[in-house]
């Protein structure tokens, strides 16, 4: 009796090992025809869509968290100069073209006059530039930079050059092409939006 018990036991025991087999091969022929099915049904071109869509997606808020850090990267670099970044560009942007009105600062850098003329009276007001008016139209400031605003260049143009070589670690020359490309194309697309937008307000 004993016996024929255990040997039950022991044929019980064997099924039930090969049972996760069995059930794992019924997966497998469900995995293959689900495949098919979705292969007959569902055409590259759409599977390549899908896909296409849930990259855009995700490409758009890894260059949203890329910029934040960025930002942050820059801000802390920046931090000890005692020149925000906007700064730190706009004193860069007078050094290259001193001639270059508050307007033309504003297009450049895509804020409004009165942003620009904002930043201009802070970096006067530290002792970065001085203004005068033009002699010809009072309308016009000439700024020059004083010998504290070429401090403040001289190690803006080091930390931008920092950040561009960790920006682009590991990057080939194709490879930074290529990014610049399709940021431009991007830029682009977007600037398109924003133009459709401003004449759908006018209206």
């Amino acid at each position: 009796m004993a016996g024929a018990g255990g040997g039950k036991h022991r044929d019980a025991d064997r099924g039930s090992r090969q049972r996760p087999g069995t059930s794992t091969r019924r997966a497998q022929r469900l995995s293959q025809n689900l495949k098919r099915s979705l292969r007959r049904n569902c055409p590259s071109a759409v599977i390549r869509k899908m896909d296409r869509k849930q990259l855009a997606h995700d490409s758009i808020m890894r260059f949203r968290k890329t910029d934040t850090m960025l930002r942050r990267y820059l801000d802390r670099k920046v931090s000890n100069t005692g020149v925000f970044p906007t700064q730190h560009r706009l004193l860069m942007e007078l050094d290259r073209n001193p001639s270059c009105s508050q307007v033309d600062l504003a297009e450049k850098f895509d804020v409004s006059a009165a942003a620009i003329a904002v930043s201009l009276k802070k970096l006067e007001k530290g002792g970065y530039i001085t203004r005068l008016a033009d002699e010809n139209d009072n309308r016009i400031n000439q700024v020059s930079i004083t010998a504290k605003g070429k401090e403040v260049i001289h190690k803006s143009i080091l930390i931008f050059q920092e950040t561009d070589r960790c920006f682009f670690e590991g990057f080939t020359d194709e490879e930074v092409e290529q990014f610049f490309h399709f940021m431009e194309k991007a830029y682009k697309n977007m600037a398109e939006q924003n133009s459709r937008l401003d004449a759908e307000e006018r209206k």
